[in-house]
Order: structure tokens, then C-alpha cells, then sequence
């Protein structure tokens, strides 16, 4: 198992807890592959810099996750097929390190 985080933007149309559902959506998901959630954090909603999806603001949720690495592709497949995700970013621990110990960051 490797540690992952992921940051997903959700649709804000709806009600919160349509969005609510919509998170805990994305939980099931990771554990159905065999992963663990470690922390998810709702963010709450957020304007977006540009229009994505004739979407102006959007939900964003943070996941930290451990998942076996042979099944985050399929995890992948599956926030692109789910039509509450406007978009989404998957990390791992070594990709998310640098961003984390840059002078800019620190700020």
C-alpha cells in the first residue's frame, strides 16, 4: 500500500447534502479497491479561476488515502466517469513532498 492524496473539485449545483453525497461517494470508492481513508477534508465551496464545465464555483474535498499503486488507475477511471467531478488530482506522498517543502509554500 502506498499513501495518496487527492484533491477533487464536486459540482456545487445541488444542495449541501447532495454534495455531502457526493463526497462519501468518493470514499466508498477508494475503499471498494482496497483502500484506506487516513483523513478527508471538505474544503467547502469555492469560486473557480475560470469557467470548467460551465461550472463558476465548485465543492473541493481533500482525501488522504492509502491505496495497492495497480489500483489508483482504476481509481482514476472512475472520478472521470462520475458526473458530480468537475476535476481532480491524485498525488503521492513523493510527488506532494516538494510542493510542501518550497520556499513559496512556506509563506
Amino acid at each position: 500500500m502506498r499513501a495518496y492524496e487527492a484533491l477533487v473539485i464536486l459540482k456545487a449545483a445541488g444542495t449541501e447534502q447532495d454534495v455531502a453525497r457526493s463526497a462519501a461517494q468518493l470514499e466508498e470508492q477508494v475503499k471498494k479497491l482496497g483502500g484506506m481513508i487516513e483523513r478527508s477534508e471538505p474544503w467547502g465551496r469555492r469560486r473557480l479561476a475560470f469557467r470548467i464545465a460551465r461550472q463558476q464555483e465548485g465543492y473541493y474535498q481533500l482525501l488522504r488515502f492509502q491505496a495497492p499503486p495497480a489500483r489508483v488507475a482504476e481509481l482514476e477511471r472512475l472520478f472521470r466517469l462520475n458526473e458530480a467531478i468537475v476535476r481532480f488530482m491524485i498525488l503521492t506522498e513523493e510527488e506532494l513532498a516538494p510542493m510542501l517543502s518550497s520556499p513559496a509554500s512556506r509563506s
